[in-house]
């Protein structure tokens, strides 16, 4: 598992995906709706990071990052205890 994590504006948005592959296509998609462009900032085989540049005022201006990396055993266990601290384990468990 992979996770594209897009932060435009201080928003971020994280999403899961089978295969670097299908989070970088994801990427892409993101980038023709928004009307961006992206340059590589850092690039390894397990992490990849963009910086997302709009040209809609004339001037290349950077309005966010995104990322490409592992989803490990351990974030998914941060993950989940996040989850728990929000609503509760008996909430969480019940739903």
């Amino acid at each position: 598992m992979y996770t594209l994590t897009i932060d435009e504006g201080g928003r971020d948005v994280s999403t899961p995906h089978d295969t670097p592959e299908a989070a970088q296509a994801a990427l892409h998609a993101y980038l023709v709706f928004s009307d961006y462009y992206y340059q590589p900032t850092q690039l390894s085989a397990a992490h990849a990071a963009y910086e997302l540049i709009s040209l809609t005022q004339g001037q290349p201006r950077v309005v966010g990052v995104a990322t490409i990396e592992p989803y490990t055993e351990l974030a998914a266990r941060r993950d989940l205890r996040a989850v728990f601290a929000a609503i509760g384990p008996a909430h969480a468990l019940a739903s």
